[in-house]
């Protein structure tokens, strides 16, 4: 007889989720809070729900590069198909008489690693032994005590350095971002004080815009990066 974490798994997998890990508040204390720039404000698990026992980490392979299409004032397309599949594993827990919620505002790349889901790598992403940098991620926070998975211990990036070499702006250094530089951070932040006039000439020149009210994100770090792409378009 299977498991409630077993069946949880095995339900995240069936509506198109890649990996699925698990772990609890006791082993997220310390996660990175607070705003990262103006961009979202990191909370910790138990601030987002107060009776949470266990945090479920999903992992969506964004194979296309159609998924990191962004519109202004609207959630990136790939959010909307990952909270329209996490939903799906909100209303079965809570069908089994769990309270249950989606949510985005935990630092989901480190509670990933902690739920044993991958690295987070050079570009500061999180890496995955099977997709590499090509996941997109969301949790369900839930009542229900379930198995935890141990953390991932192995560095995916070794000696590889790709992924620093293919920023068009030099944004990033091993392990950090200099968000100010990012040309998607410019993007999505057309006034932003804290961008200069040679990152936003970049942007203006790199960054594909198929309406003008519309851009898709780069992606040249996770593109060049070699982790993963035997399964990048797995789930033709």
């Amino acid at each position: 007889m299977s498991t409630l974490t077993e069946d949880v798994k095995k339900k995240a997998l069936e509506v198109g989720f890649v990996s699925v890990g698990v772990s609890n508040p006791g082993r997220l204390q310390g996660l990175p809070h607070g705003w990262v720039s103006t961009i979202c404000n990191l909370r910790s698990p138990n601030e987002v729900f107060p009776n949470v026992k266990s945090v479920i980490l999903m992992g969506f392979n964004a194979w296309d590069r159609a998924f990191n299409l962004a519109v202004e004032s609207a959630d990136s397309f790939y959010y909307e198909i990952l909270k329209n599949k996490a939903w799906s594993i909100v209303d079965y827990l809570r069908k089994k008489g769990f309270e249950s919620a989606l949510s985005l505002a935990i630092p989901l790349k480190v509670a990933a690693v902690r739920c044993g889901l991958g690295c987070q790598g050079k570009n500061t992403l999180l890496i995955t032994p099977d997709y590499g940098p090509r996941v997109r991620l969301v949790s369900v926070l839930t009542t229900a005590e379930l198995n935890v998975d141990e953390p991932f211990e192995e560095n995916l990036c070794g000696d590889c350095e790709k992924c620093i070499r293919a920023c068009p702006t030099k944004a990033l250094e091993p392990y950090r971002l200099k968000i100010n530089r990012c040309i998607t951070y410019a993007a999505e932040k057309p006034k932003a004080a804290d961008v200069s006039e040679e990152i936003r000439n970049i942007e203006r020149r790199l960054i594909e815009r198929p309406t003008p009210n519309s851009f898709i994100q780069c992606t040249r770090c996770i593109e060049v990066c070699p982790v993963g792409v035997s399964k990048r378009h797995a789930n033709l």
